[in-house]
């Protein structure tokens, strides 16, 4: 079974690194070919490198989940970062060959959790490309609810996508789903 703990700065070359194999492995059509067989891994390495070593991590959670001490997925959320809304969580990504294992599960349930022990009573939202069904799946097996549609600016090239907006106005009916053995 997967550990769940609170990302650390040295995590940042492995969550850089799974970021870069799980965008190359779901974006392929979507962000540009040269980009996801070169700058990738580089780009994510860096982003990750700079976001785990900034001021501000109060308002910032970022959850990994390891199996054996190897990194299987992870979390990065945004705290209370919308009146209305919640709490953004801002990305999940679980390696390719763990996916349908719960991984994404718990660490969707563990950071409903943890923004609960922090105090924050409104809810959690994300934003899922709409093109992105398996995703949108898995937010409907979680109870999410398609709240708003909006595009946005994906970067890369790529320019306006239409996305999703998935909410949970309840973080309790998330954190619910931690298994207990």
């Amino acid at each position: 079974m997967d550990r769940i703990r609170g990302a650390l700065a040295a995590d940042a070359p492995a969550i850089g690194a799974l970021q870069a194999e799980s965008w190359r492995h779901t974006y392929r059509g979507f962000l540009p070919d040269a980009y996801l067989d070169g700058d990738v891994f580089e780009d994510r390495d860096a982003a990750w490198r700079r976001r785990l070593a900034t001021a501000h991590q109060h308002r910032r959670l970022t959850l990994v989940a390891e199996d054996g001490g190897a990194l299987v997925g992870f979390a990065h959320a945004y705290v209370d970062d919308d009146a209305e809304w919640g709490t953004l969580l801002e990305t999940l990504n679980v390696r390719p060959d763990r996916r349908r294992s719960g991984t994404g599960t718990r660490l969707m349930a563990v950071t409903a959790a943890r923004l609960q022990r922090r105090g924050c009573t409104s809810g959690l939202y994300l934003w899922v490309a709409e093109w992105n069904r398996p995703a949108q799946r898995f937010y409907d097996a979680l109870g999410g609810c398609v709240a708003d549609r909006a595009l946005a600016d994906e970067g890369g090239g790529v320019g306006a996508v239409a996305t999703l907006r998935y909410a949970w106005p309840r973080l309790d009916l998330l954190s619910s789903r931690i298994p207990t053995a």
